[in-house]
């Protein structure tokens, strides 16, 4: 019996061993770690360029290749194709190594290997999953996080990402590296756990042909609400003929989020402990995108743009329908270039979100953290300083997929102006000025989940948009939801409800000074959006610079 016991022993060992040294990255000649992330097709050329960034920074291996043993040991070992890539094209000393013709007379060489491989882990791009892996451990190493941020705060709550502060100091990837809108993002309990990987925002793209055809200017940059009324009023009645059914719409939709602010409204006040949704100047948001919807016919309705899914071969497809001017202005980020540019030479513009006093736009986009239980966290790290650096930077400037991290890259010429593509000429700039001076991230409370605020939130306008609610009721019902739904958090939370407690203390300190016509300190406000409409007030009693993320 011993000696059965003994042999099934020797065989689970020799499978244990089996299984462990066939598990992807065991068996290379370099550790692997793995990004959790869609699979776009910049993906392969990003991780490639990182394996390359990693050589020119000394994060790596080097080799000296003396003698014809050494060229054939090293050529022996178990090099991936995308390592033989790197070492190919990171060095140019040792671009002959791997060459077949490469012999004795070569030598001697020096090669530089990438101290790590990362490959892509598309499959586990999922919020559950990450969750599940984080909670056995077996996540991937670096995680993208979505929604400006609030998958960043979930995740980080529940102890899955490492807390990056002092890397990022030691490694370049600081706040200071981005647009100061994204740093209250980067954060969580005062603790940077991010940095953007691409940060996007939605301006009004606009299709000069569409305005050629009707005889009319395209709108300014910067333009108010009044504006976006009644040059939109002017331009469907030229665009669509009298007595037809309406094809021709001013824009795709209203940035209502973008409208409410611009009243000076957030979704919670200055301590993120109470909704404000309540607050007659949200009725008024909703009011206006009904108006602009059911009266004067200058944004689609649901039944427009169901009609647009069956009518014309367009689709459906809102990109398609700006192309072919049903759309004179379409709200999205820089990242439509990406398809825009298989359209051809369309002119096109920008233009800021209409506004009410505050010119804004919302700074978001994705945001990459670090898995805190990561084998290999150095590399992992790594890739956030990449991400802050030249290399990366660039490949996003080339393929229009959002903004660069890090703006000092939006002052070069490629950004500004790509040979390429002289129809984007003066386009680019408006994104990156808007990022950088009317800019502001999403407004978060600790106290409910973000997704449940999007919800209610929507919920509210369609309710107006479908007449079943009045303006004011709905902004009342959506106040009321979110906050039994924070009510509802700070009962399964005693640390939550200590915070909360001590910012509400905080909440009447700051209303207390305002009756008294007092100035606040920065620090006070929690609020991202409160803190530039205090700013913009000259409320702060400084200017905001030094507050606490």
């Amino acid at each position: 019996m011993r000696t059965l016991f003994a042999i099934f022993a020797v065989l689970l060992g020799l499978a244990g061993l089996l299984t462990w040294l066939t598990q992807p990255g065991k068996r290379d000649e370099v550790p692997v770690i793995y990004w959790v992330i869609d699979p776009a097709p910049a993906r392969p050329q990003q991780i490639a360029l990182y394996h390359k960034w990693l050589i020119t920074n000394g994060y790596g291996t080097q080799y000296e290749l003396r003698t014809q043993a050494d060229l054939d040991a090293f050529r022996g070992r178990r090099w991936t194709d995308p390592i033989r890539r790197a070492i190919v094209d990171g060095n140019a000393d040792g671009a002959k190594v791997l060459a077949p013709a490469t012999s004795a007379g070569d030598l001697p060489l020096t090669v530089r290997v990438p101290g790590v491989e990362m490959r892509l882990d598309a499959a586990s791009n999922d919020l559950y999953k990450k969750l599940v892996q984080g909670v056995s451990r077996v996540a991937g190493d670096v995680i993208e996080a979505y929604n400006g941020g609030q998958q960043m705060q979930f995740l980080a709550s529940a102890g899955m990402l490492a807390d990056v502060t002092e890397s990022a100091k030691k490694y370049g990837f600081t706040p200071d590296k981005t647009y100061p809108a994204l740093a209250p993002s980067l954060f969580y309990d005062g603790r940077q756990y991010a940095f953007p990987r691409n940060p996007a925002q939605t301006l009004y793209w606009v299709n000069k042909d569409s305005f050629r055809r009707v005889g009319q200017e395209p709108p300014p940059a910067r333009w108010t609400i009044a504006e976006f009324e009644q040059r939109g009023k002017a331009y469907v009645n030229a665009a669509n003929p009298p007595g037809t059914r309406r094809q021709y719409f001013f824009a795709d939709r209203a940035l209502r989020t973008e409208l409410r602010r611009s009243l000076g409204l957030s979704e919670f006040n200055e301590t993120l402990t109470d909704c404000t949704l309540a607050d007659p100047r949200n009725a008024r948001s909703l009011d206006l995108v009904r108006q602009w919807t059911n009266d004067d016919h200058i944004l689609p309705s649901a039944a427009d743009k169901a009609s647009f899914d069956t009518a014309g071969g367009w689709g459906g497809q809102s990109f398609q329908l700006f192309k072919s001017g049903q759309y004179a202005l379409f709200g999205s980020g820089r990242w439509a270039l990406m398809l825009f540019r298989k359209f051809g030479s369309m002119p096109l513009a920008v233009v800021e979100p209409p506004h009410a006093g505050l010119p804004n736009t919302i700074l978001s986009g994705g945001q990459t953290t670090v898995f805190a239980a990561s084998r290999h966290r150095q590399y992992a790290e790594l890739f956030l300083a990449y991400m802050a650096g030249e290399d990366y930077n660039m490949q996003i400037v080339r393929d229009g997929d959002a903004l660069p991290p890090n703006p000092i890259y939006t002052q070069s010429e490629e950004f500004r102006r790509p040979a390429a593509y002289p129809n984007e000429w003066g386009c680019h700039e408006v994104f990156a000025n808007a990022a950088c001076t009317i800019a502001i991230t999403q407004s978060f409370s600790p106290f409910v989940l973000p997704m449940t605020v999007l919800r209610v939130d929507t919920e509210s306008e369609e309710e107006v948009l479908n007449d079943r609610l009045s303006a004011a009721d709905a902004a009342r019902i959506a106040a009321e939801r979110i906050r039994e739904e924070m009510q509802r958090t700070l009962r399964e939370s005693a640390s939550l409800r200590a915070r909360y407690d001590e910012w509400c203390k905080l909440q009447a300190q700051i209303e207390a000074r305002r009756a008294a016509g007092q100035k606040v300190p920065s620090a006070w406000i929690k609020d991202p959006f409160h803190q530039r409409w205090y700013a913009a007030n000259g409320w702060l009693e400084d200017d905001g610079r030094e507050a606490t993320p």
